[in-house]
């Protein structure tokens, strides 16, 4: 049951950033005509879409640090980053509050997303290739 979790927690990150937006620009452009259509379309719809959809994975999220066990004798562990780096040694701070996996998953999946999207504006996009700076 973990590891469903932890799958849909990675596949979900990848979709947070990657399937909604770009299935969001395509659904739009199906259902509307006018560029303004579009625009209020994408500009509205997208960004919730994106929340609702995260919040859904913080929810499986929570689910698979329960099923780890994660959660210590005050409720829940505190986060890596609060520490100070001069505060403890890296091994120490890292043992003591390791990275959770939906934080390296939406920071890998977002770092993707931006790079398929420079790969497409320089690439693949007709405004670009027609207009190059």
């Amino acid at each position: 049951m973990r590891a469903l979790l932890g799958v849909a927690i990675v596949l979900g990150s990848a979709a947070l950033w990657i399937g909604i937006p770009f299935g969001g620009l395509w659904l739009a452009g199906e259902l509307t005509t006018t560029a303004q259509g579009f625009l209020f379309a994408t500009l509205g719809g997208i960004p919730l879409a994106m929340t609702a959809f995260a919040w859904l994975l913080y929810r499986v999220n929570d689910m698979y640090e329960r099923s780890r066990g994660a959660d210590g004798p005050s409720g829940h562990r505190r986060s890596a980053w609060l520490v100070s780096s001069s505060e403890e040694r890296n091994r120490v701070r890292r043992a003591r509050a390791p990275r959770a996996l939906i934080d390296v998953a939406m920071t890998l999946s977002a770092t993707a997303a931006l790079v398929l999207m420079a790969i497409w504006f320089f690439f693949f996009s007709e405004m670009w290739l027609v207009n190059p700076l």
